[in-house]
């Protein structure tokens, strides 16, 4: 004899069944993160935005670039004459 299912369960469609809720809280999460990305965008851009307006971005710091170019010249490599 087969086992037949109670009568108190209901039968649902599989893609119904495994799609994920929607509603209030849903749109509530998305809205308060959409906000929350903007927010922590346009602040980031505030905390930057005087580097970003320099025209020289490294007007403050040529001195120390140049100091690179100031270093002396690497000894020139010399190959051995060939042995006969």
């Amino acid at each position: 004899m087969a086992d037949s299912p109670p009568e108190s369960e209901t039968k649902m469609p599989a893609t119904p069944a495994r799609q994920g809720a929607l509603g209030k809280p849903v749109l509530l999460v998305l809205v308060i993160s959409t906000a929350l990305a903007g927010v922590a965008l346009i602040s980031a851009w505030l905390f930057r935005a005087d580097d970003l307006a320099e025209v020289e971005p490294h007007a403050g710091r040529q001195a120390t670039d140049a100091a690179v170019f100031e270093q002396d010249a690497p000894a020139p490599v010399q190959n051995p004459p060939p042995a006969n």
